[in-house]
């Protein structure tokens, strides 16, 4: 049995010096892309697992290079740690 991974959430930092947020599913089959604004500028639906698992490969194989982190988001006076890994080229 393939064991499904779970939603996974990184900062791009674009060439530009923006900083977007990818929030991958393989197990639904999404890609969401948010700005700095937190809007959602592009979103792709029911792909399959693999298309999405090979998707987060060749990103970080040729756009991308792991530096790590953690984002602290407060929201209404309460402290949710996401765990974000980032990604820049």
């Amino acid at each position: 049995m393939i064991k499904m991974e779970e939603e996974k959430t990184w900062a791009w930092l674009m060439p530009s010096g923006k900083i977007y947020k990818v929030v991958t599913n393989p197990e639904e089959g999404t890609i969401d892309v948010y700005d700095e604004d937190r809007k959602l500028v592009s979103k792709e639906e029911k792909l399959s697992e693999e298309a999405v698992s090979l998707l987060e490969k060749i990103f970080l194989e040729t756009a991308a290079s792991e530096v790590g982190g953690k984002e602290m988001e407060k929201e209404e006076g309460t402290e949710n740690e996401l765990g974000i890994a980032m990604y820049i080229r």
